[in-house]
This record gives structure tokens, C-alpha cells and sequence, in this order.
């Protein structure tokens, strides 16, 4: 294989095929139908962090900016017709956030990010345990002490729905595709841009990179000389069997800060159940420091050694849904697997042109690839045809703003001789 073509993009996880299609569909706007577009991916389309995610839509975020993207992402899921030529089946779920009160029954952080996110346009609002009690089906527990948010536009999608409408809008919207297709190295003009993808099928020249290989990144780009801070965080996931007498099918997308849990409706009758990132710097820290995926490539993630759960991390969970959900007997556990987020140093995207190589544009979910792919192809599509409409909301997550400095700085929470491992495990 020896090629020419306007665009490359590497990696086929959501954002990967999001981002194809949304280049070749406003290519082909711009009158440009001949520019071909292709999706390169070492394994096969949906494969990696994208054949693990849960499926949830929400838009509310601590970061403002984040959440008007979500806004942007829930409106292009309900409508991706539009936007991709294919639809996906998606059920209105909305979300019910509960979070810890104080003596006054309120939660000023929560009072904080409601008016946040009335800011970017979100529906998000504080409701009384009476309400909460009418969305939530009686399966679900409601305590003292708590504080309860809806989120009605939030929606949820069957991921076995979404890897199907991945390979279709890849056809649809005749994208080249290369499955079984790695990207092992890069040729350079004199300009300094990337010339072509060299990969283990041949050479593929190029006008434009797109990297979408979330915790791969550091491992393919390498050879260009360029660290991309981007590491994997574990987290197990579980799916709970209990009554469909129980569950009514309206059951909404419950987003428990108290327990650190998400719950949703799952198919047959079963609950899913995972927990949200962490968010202590040192954790994080810790994460990057662990995990040097400059050498493994993050191909840890698909070995089959490391998807099973102990029994510990089994009860563990177990003991969380039972504290969220009454009036059930026996839990049954029916399944489980451990997943991964793609995590960088400040937990948000990396989107953009890279200034070090400057055909090259990333694209880097940061563990929330699926819920942001449809808005971050037309990002994507954006920067490669000079668009702004969607772009002009990604500046602040350019992967310049990880400069030495900052970077110096991350480090030091997991170096020295007041957080080494050493003086942690002194402190025992």
C-alpha cells in the first residue's frame, strides 16, 4: 500500500471514526469530493477503550466549557442522521445526581456548578427527595442527608448499538478503511510536517494526521519525538441481575457522588454499574508513573490476563449497590470486566493542532471519548478545513498548556522525599 490521501486518521475507537466522518462529509460540503479520507487502525474499528464504555450522554461538567461541548455532543447523538448518515437508537433517559448535604440541606459546590451550567445552556437544577422519589423507580434508595439534581436531557445508547453505527457511517460516508493497519513510524518534509504514515502495510502519504489513539498515543508518536502525556486509569465494571418487576424501563442514569457510582439500565433486565475517575493530582501522578506506556503501547488494555475482577473488588461493589438500591433479596452478580479511561495530567481533552508538527491534530478524549465523539469530529473537521463553528471551543485544551513547566510540577506529586512510595508506606 502506497497511497496519497488528504487526511489519515489513526486509531478506529469512537473518536477515531468520528473524526473521519466528520472531515470526508465537510470535505465533500466544501466541494472537494475527490479528497479521500482514511481511518487506520492496528486492531479492528471499536476494539480498545471504545468496546468498554457504558453508553451514557450527560452534558453537566465542572468545566463550563466541557459541558457546552456535552450540550453540543447530546443534541448530535438524538441526531446523527444528520450528521454521520446513520442513526442510532437512543433512549431518553435523563439523569438524577445525588450528592452529600450539609446541615442546611444544601451543597454549595452543587449550588455552584447549577449556575454553571444554567451559564452553558445545560438544564441541571436542584429537585426535592419528594421529586427525586416520583423520576426514580422504588428499587432506588433515597437517604437523609443527601441533595438531589436532575438532568432531564441526558440520554443512554446501547454500545452494541453504536460500534454497529461506527462501521456504517465509515461506509456510508466512503471513508477509506484499513483494519489491521499500524502506524509504525513517520516520514518528515523539509517543512518538518508529517509527509506520510509509514505502517506495517505500506506507506500512506498525507496532507493531514489526526491522532486518535487515546492511551496508544505516547507509543506511535514517539518516533516524531513527541510525548503526549496520555496514561490509562483501571476501573471495574459490573452488571447486577435483579427483577424487571423492579426496573421499569424509565429508570434514569443515576450519577451517585455519595458512593462514587454510576448506575444505569442495562439490557436483560440487569443493572450496570462502574465508578467515575479519580480526581486527587497525586493519584493521577501516580498513574502516569506507573504505567510507562512509552514501551507497552497500552496494549496491556486488550490482554485477556487482565480483564477478570477478584472477589474482593466483586463485594466491593456489591456492597456500594446495596446501599443505593433496596428491596432485593439476592444480588446476582452477572457480569463483569475490568475497563480503562485514557486519563491525562489535568484529566480534560488534549484537541488541536500539535505546535510541534503542524499538520498534526489531536484528538484525545481523556476518558470521556464516547460521550464527546460526535461534537469532537466536527472539531476535528474544523481544524483541517479552516472551519471555526465547533473549534473555537477547544482552545484552551491544546496540548501546549502540558509545557515543562506544568509538567515539572505534576511530577513532584509523585517525586521527593515528602511523596515518594518510600515515605508513604513509612507513615503506615
Amino acid at each position: 500500500m502506497h497511497t496519497h490521501v488528504h487526511t489519515v486518521v489513526i486509531g478506529g475507537g469512537c473518536l477515531g471514526v468520528a473524526s473521519a466522518v466528520a472531515v470526508k462529509r465537510r470535505l465533500r460540503q466544501r466541494g472537494l469530493c475527490d479528497a479521500s479520507v482514511m481511518l487506520i487502525e492496528k486492531s479492528v474499528i471499536g476494539a480498545g477503550l471504545s468496546a468498554r464504555h457504558s453508553g451514557i450522554v450527560r452534558a453537566a461538567n465542572a468545566d463550563p466549557v466541557a459541558a457546552a461541548l456535552a450540550g453540543h455532543a447530546v443534541h448530535m447523538w438524538r441526531n446523527l442522521d444528520s450528521y454521520w448518515g446513520v442513526s442510532v437508537p437512543v433512549e431518553l433517559a435523563g439523569a438524577i445526581w445525588i450528592a452529600k448535604s450539609n446541615a442546611l440541606g444544601d451543597n454549595p459546590k452543587w449550588q455552584a456548578l447549577q449556575a454553571d451550567m444554567e451559564a452553558a445552556g445545560v438544564s441541571f437544577a436542584k429537585i426535592s427527595a419528594a421529586h427525586a422519589r416520583q423520576i426514580c423507580p422504588p428499587i432506588v434508595k433515597l437517604n437523609d442527608g443527601e441533595v438531589y439534581y436532575h438532568e432531564p436531557g441526558a440520554i443512554q445508547i446501547d454500545p452494541i448499538a453504536v460500534r454497529t453505527a461506527l462501521y456504517e457511517a465509515l461506509k456510508v460516508n466512503d471513508v477509506i478503511v484499513r483494519e489491521k493497519t499500524a502506524a509504525v513510524a513517520f516520514q518528515r518534509a523539509d517543512s518538518g510536517s508529517v509527509s506520510g504514515v509509514v505502517t506495517n502495510q505500506g506507506v500512506v502519504c498525507c496532507d493531514h494526521v489526526i491522532n486518535a489513539c487515546g492511551p496508544w498515543s505516547p507509543a506511535v508518536f514517539a518516533s516524531l519525538g513527541l510525548n503526549i502525556p496520555v496514561s490509562t486509569e483501571a476501573v471495574s465494571v459490573v452488571n447486577w441481575i435483579t427483577s424487571r418487576r423492579e426496573l421499569p424501563a424509565g429508570m434514569p442514569i443515576i450519577a451517585d457522588y455519595v458512593n462514587l457510582a454510576y448506575f444505569r439500565l442495562w439490557r436483560d433486565g440487569e443493572i450496570h454499574m462502574h465508578q467515575p475517575r479519580k480526581r486527587n493530582i497525586r493519584e493521577t501522578a501516580r498513574t502516569f508513573a506507573e504505567s510507562p506506556l512509552s514501551v507497552l503501547g497500552a496494549d496491556f488494555v486488550n490482554d485477556p490476563t487482565n480483564q477478570a475482577l477478584g472477589y474482593s473488588q466483586i463485594k466491593l461493589y456489591e456492597d456500594m449497590f446495596r446501599r443505593r438500591f433496596n428491596n432485593v433479596e439476592q444480588t446476582v452478580y452477572g457480569s463483569g470486566y475490568r475497563s480503562y479511561f485514557d486519563v491525562t495530567p489535568d484529566l480534560k481533552f488534549i484537541l488541536g493542532p500539535d505546535p510541534r508538527v503542524q499538520n498534526l491534530i489531536h484528538c484525545l478524549g481523556a476518558g470521556q471519548s464516547f460521550k464527546y465523539a460526535t461534537v469532537f469530529g466536527e472539531i476535528m473537521a474544523d481544524y483541517v478545513t479552516g472551519g471555526t463553528e465547533y473549534s473555537n471551543l477547544a482552545s484552551s485544551f491544546s496540548v501546549a498548556r502540558f509545557n515543562d513547566n506544568y509538567m515539572q510540577t505534576f511530577w513532584s506529586h509523585v517525586a521527593g522525599d515528602d511523596n515518594s512510595l518510600t515515605a508513604e508506606a513509612a507513615g503506615l
